[in-house]
């Protein structure tokens, strides 16, 4: 009865776990090749690599910790001026009193084509990663038992996951531009399970995530840029948006210098959705700065749901560098498709 008990205990809160633990951040600029791998390569720069880093719910309970880290670059160029690109994934999930882990490691690759002379282009991307998810049963705590595997159930499992993506991007003159995405996670529907019954209930299936984004860029003067932004989710009964602007205050272009320092103020404030349930979750309160080929994010999660009472209103911090390298003379990238600089 008691062994009964421990496997019950381990398949209903494993598997709940196990089924939320995409890679979650509240930088939308900051994470592009996440977001969507139509995004992978989409830069003018020869590569670009970026780091991101999240704290969540350490007032509550033992904190969620992320951090991803990715490369990418344009790979080969098309002879009508289409571009092929890729990259590399890693990211890392730590969360709750198990020690609960996911951990990722993901190829992605893009094509970009050209729809005009212009600024206008689309982009198809295709990520394919390897996941695993372990857990410390020596943690276990369930009645007077003494915590093991006595369950049946492994510490480690691992499975393939297949997610795509398509990008639109247009820039009507130098002052105005826009991209729209959207990109469909884990569409193989991994199975997902520590304790495999054997029955494969629907409820093990890893759910499908749908993500629409948006970023705009306008010019209100020389020195003044808003880059307003949204994200849509939506993964089983759960949908979540995301809508806010950044501010841009660029001085006067330093002497010498292609790429001058820049500032930016931000929030966004996001919802949630469960079922027939719809409230607010959190305002994201935001700062960044660009120097040269440099940008470094911080924002913090202010929750302002119904769990305040407990969380006091401190969702999480959260940290990103975005580093763009060059080592190729701009002639010898023989491409229509130029990247505009707000898509992050």
């Amino acid at each position: 009865m008691r062994k009964s008990l421990l496997k019950i205990f381990v398949f209903l809160g494993l598997t709940s776990s196990a089924l939320a633990q995409d890679v979650h951040f509240s930088q939308i600029h900051a994470s592009p090749t996440i977001l969507n791998p139509a995004m992978t390569g989409l830069t003018n720069a020869d590569i670009r690599f970026t780091m991101n880093t999240k704290s969540q719910w350490n007032t509550v309970t033992t904190a969620y910790k992320t951090v991803a880290g990715t490369v990418d670059m344009k790979l080969g160029y098309m002879p009508n001026g289409d571009v092929i690109g890729g990259g590399l994934v890693l990211s890392s999930d730590r969360a709750g009193d198990l020690d609960f882990r996911t951990n990722v490691v993901g190829l992605s690759l893009s094509y970009m084509k050209s729809l005009d002379k212009g600024g206008n282009f689309i982009s198809f991307g295709l990520n394919n990663s390897y996941v695993t998810n372990s857990v410390d049963y020596s943690k276990i705590i369930a009645f007077d038992i003494e915590p093991s595997i006595q369950a049946g159930a492994p510490d480690k499992i691992g499975y393939w996951d297949v997610s795509a993506g398509i990008g639109w991007f247009h820039t009507f003159n130098k002052d105005y531009a826009f991209h729209l995405g959207a990109s469909l996670f884990h569409i193989n529907k991994p199975y997902v399970s520590f304790y495999d019954d054997g029955g494969a209930s629907e409820d093990l299936f890893l759910y499908r995530k749908w993500t629409v984004h948006g970023t705009g860029d306008l010019k209100l003067s020389k020195k003044s840029i808003l880059k307003p932004s949204f994200i849509f989710k939506d993964q089983g009964p759960h949908k979540e948006i995301t809508v806010g602007t950044f501010w841009k205050y660029r001085p006067s272009k330093d002497r010498g210098q292609d790429n001058p320092t820049s500032i930016y103020f931000g929030g966004w404030l996001r919802w949630h959705a469960a079922k027939s349930y719809i409230g607010r979750d959190a305002i994201v309160a935001a700062i960044r700065l660009d120097y040269k080929n440099t940008y470094m994010t911080f924002t913090f999660d202010i929750n302002v749901s119904s769990l305040t009472k407990v969380s006091y209103g401190a969702g999480g911090p959260e940290f990103s560098v975005i580093q763009l390298l060059n080592f190729r003379k701009e002639n010898s990238r023989p491409t229509k498709v130029e990247c505009p600089a707000f898509i992050y």
